[in-house]
């Protein structure tokens, strides 16, 4: 299982080109995000003139239902614990419940914009994700 996180998922409902391009190259895995992305989302998209919000969320609606939509759950929160307790730990407990998320559902990879906000030892990839760049 292969994970998109925040950024990646902005820049595939953007039309970013190399987001288009990962997703095609991952044809055929399953692809994931948690909760926490989707909310993170569904803010953005309240964002902005109202004719552009209903755009936004209906954008957001079928993207969800193409994607696994993992939980922060008890098992996610246990994750994101035993990292900490480890002394690693990303920015935010949001995060961190998100990354437990990806740990406890046994994801491989995850690609995002800043890997380095998903600090500690998790036993999924962190490959970071550049967007493209038009000139």
């Amino acid at each position: 299982m292969k994970a998109l996180d925040t950024s990646v998922l902005l820049a595939l409902l953007e039309g970013d080109r190399s987001a288009k391009d990962l997703i095609r190259k991952l044809g055929g895995v399953e692809v994931a995000t948690t909760e926490a992305n989707l909310l993170e989302l569904a803010y953005l998209a309240s964002k902005g003139p109202a004719r552009v919000r209903a755009r936004r969320r209906e954008a957001l609606d079928r993207l969800r239902r193409k994607l696994t939509v993992l939980p922060i759950d008890q098992r996610a929160v246990s994750e994101a614990e035993r990292c900490v307790l480890k002394g690693d730990h990303p920015s935010s407990p949001l995060l961190a419940g998100a990354l437990g998320a990806l740990e406890s559902a046994g994801c491989d990879e995850l690609y995002t914009t800043d890997p380095q906000e998903c600090a500690g030892r998790w036993r999924f990839q962190v490959t970071r994700f550049a967007r493209h760049n038009p000139k």
